[in-house]
């Protein structure tokens, strides 16, 4: 799963003077709190009780992810990598609250198509002049016209077939952005515990 490297340039941008306070920490119930000290902008908290997890913020919706007595064992990452796929499906509100249509993925999946068909079935020549002329030059903007104009398009007997099983559907980016906010922020949670400065957090945000 791509760990979708501009979301993850963004966050490490808006995130770089961070610093966290424990404002809670009895157990599995904790409150951890990460924000800039001088603008408190792009701040966000991780809260955590026995089975759960919610993220909240400056950036996106509150989630709360159901899973195993202690979540953040459920989200430790040892390379800093994300799986939205299996994490949405931990939500309340399921996988398809964190979905949406995107034109960027269509046309991924389109290109992708083309080019597989050429290479091992072959394409009436002008096909690929086509294509861009009738389906990547237009308006995709909205999911149902983009369909019917894939499912229009026909040149010298090429077209797309079984439109019906293709997902133009991505994940959210304040989705995406909340994912990496909870590995970052329990990342810094644990190397406060190793060194033993999480009470110091407690009374005085520490740097992360």
């Amino acid at each position: 799963m791509s760990d979708y490297p501009e979301i993850v340039a963004r966050f490490n941008d808006a995130t770089a003077r961070h610093s966290m306070t424990v404002l809670h920490s009895d157990g599995l119930y904790r409150h951890l709190r990460f924000m800039n000290p001088r603008t408190s902008e792009y701040w966000f908290d991780i809260v955590t009780w026995p089975g759960s997890l919610t993220y909240r913020g400056d950036v996106g919706e509150d989630y709360v992810f159901t899973r195993v007595e202690d979540m953040l064992t459920f989200f430790r990452s040892r390379n800093g990598g994300i799986n939205p796929h299996y994490w949405a499906e931990k939500l309340g509100g399921g996988r398809r609250s964190v979905r949406e249509y995107s034109e960027t993925l269509l046309r991924q999946r389109v290109v992708e198509q083309f080019i597989e068909d050429a290479r091992w079935n072959g394409v009436p020549a002008g096909t690929g002049k086509e294509l861009r002329t009738w389906v990547l030059n237009d308006d995709l903007s909205e999911e149902y016209q983009a369909r019917r104009v894939l499912e229009d398009f026909a040149y010298e007997g090429y077209g797309f077939s079984d439109l019906w099983e293709w997902d133009f559907h991505d994940y959210k980016p304040e989705f995406l952005w909340a994912c990496h906010a909870i590995v970052w922020g329990i990342r810094r949670y644990d190397e406060l515990t190793r060194y033993g400065l999480a009470k110091l957090a407690q009374s005085k945000a520490v740097a992360s």
